[in-house]
């Protein structure tokens, strides 16, 4: 009996009691009054530059935001040049402009554009991967994306193939209405496995420091989020209708003539536009990012967000109701106020005390490819 008193209370027996994950939480420090001075300028510039500014401007917004944000005591840092992120912005135009139009010169123009998107697309996407995350730092390290133009290739070639063939099929001009149907309805089916192809993609082959992150599928989620995603977007459009013929009866009441249709059709789309928007995106944002942060893991880490579909609704319709009160003036304010909520209800966990867990990783040598692909260029790709 004694023997067993000893060793129940022994340092052995006390060191194999489990311990409860070390947690830490996201803060975010930025206010809308500091971000409103970076943005105005920001503003200003690009409008009087006519959008050449515009790559500064984002890296201006990108270091504000990056430097706001802090885990346990440590901000982290963007180091991105704008003049890469110019080159990625002109890339980006030159491809928009020729898809945008090359089926309105001829049907073989317009498959030359697609096979060029398609030869061009998947080694874009991982460049711009390795663009941003390779210019994000924390605690002194560089995180990174660790892949190869084969990979970028597998994942992206069929995501991309998939996503215009719709824009293919119509732009051929082809009379069977049902193929037409039967490729739109492909594309819509396919759209949560495309997406979630592409961001499995981009937490598993991230990096901080020497280690990698890992991602386990989710697929099953992302199609659920998108269904019930539907019934939000379903939702808007009923409360979108209900707003829209309030205003058209407004219009009326007000005899307005036929001059006044062209005004009163962008203000309807608008409404409508606002009202899907405000219902739909926060939900699906929502769920969306608690499967994705909730399968990735890094090292020792892992991840949650605590983000609430009803929360970030009503964030999101306060920030449009006021901004379109205020005529945009609000905006840099809505930025800080939604960054805020969306960074602070992220939190990590590892099974040791943090600061241990960082220690133990290292920065990795810079080779002249991943050097090369810092300096590439930038491209916003918001997925």
């Amino acid at each position: 009996m004694s023997g067993e008193g000893a060793g129940a209370g022994s340092p052995r027996a006390e060191l194999e009691i489990p311990s409860p994950p070390d947690r830490r939480g996201f803060v975010f420090t930025g206010s809308g009054r500091e971000y409103f001075r970076i943005w105005i300028v920001n503003l200003l510039f690009t409008v009087l530059t006519l959008g050449i500014y515009s790559p500064w401007a984002k890296v201006r917004k990108a270091k504000y935001f990056w430097q706001n944000t802090r885990l346990d005591g440590h901000v982290f840092d963007f180091h991105g040049r704008p003049s890469a992120i110019l080159r990625g912005r002109l890339i980006a135009i030159v491809l928009l402009a020729a898809y945008t139009w090359s089926f309105q010169f001829s049907k073989i123009a317009g498959l030359v554009t697609v096979v060029v998107l398609c030869a061009a697309g998947p080694w874009l996407f991982m460049r711009a991967q390795q663009f941003r995350l390779g210019n994000t730092s924390f605690r002194g390290l560089r995180f990174g994306f660790r892949s190869n133009t084969a990979e970028a290739y597998r994942v992206g070639l069929p995501v991309l193939s998939m996503w215009l063939l719709p824009a293919v099929v119509v732009g051929v001009g082809t009379e069977d209405r049902w193929l037409v149907g039967v490729a739109g309805l492909t594309n819509a089916l396919f759209i949560p496995w495309m997406h979630h192809r592409l961001k499995g993609y981009q937490h598993q082959r991230a990096t901080y420091g020497d280690r990698a992150f890992a991602f386990s599928p989710v697929t099953s989620k992302f199609y659920s989020a998108y269904v019930k995603g539907m019934l939000f977007v379903l939702l808007g459009s009923v409360i979108g209708g209900v707003l829209v013929g309030g205003i058209a009866v407004f219009w009326r009441t007000r005899r307005l003539g036929l001059e006044g249709w062209s005004a009163e059709t962008v203000i309807l789309g608008a409404v409508m536009g606002l009202a899907v928007y405000v219902v739909a995106w926060p939900y699906l944002a929502a769920r969306l990012q608690q499967a994705v942060w909730a399968s990735t893991r890094l090292s020792g880490f892992r991840f949650r967000t605590e983000i609430k579909a009803s929360s970030l609704m009503f964030l999101v319709i306060v920030n449009v109701g006021l901004t379109v009160l205020t005529l945009g003036l609000y905006w840099p304010f809505a930025a800080v106020t939604l960054a805020r909520y969306r960074i602070e209800c992220m939190r990590m966990y590892a099974g040791l005390p943090l600061d241990v867990v960082a220690a133990d990783v290292h920065a990795m040598p810079v080779t002249a490819a991943g050097e090369a692909a810092l300096e590439t260029f930038g491209l916003d790709v918001g997925i």
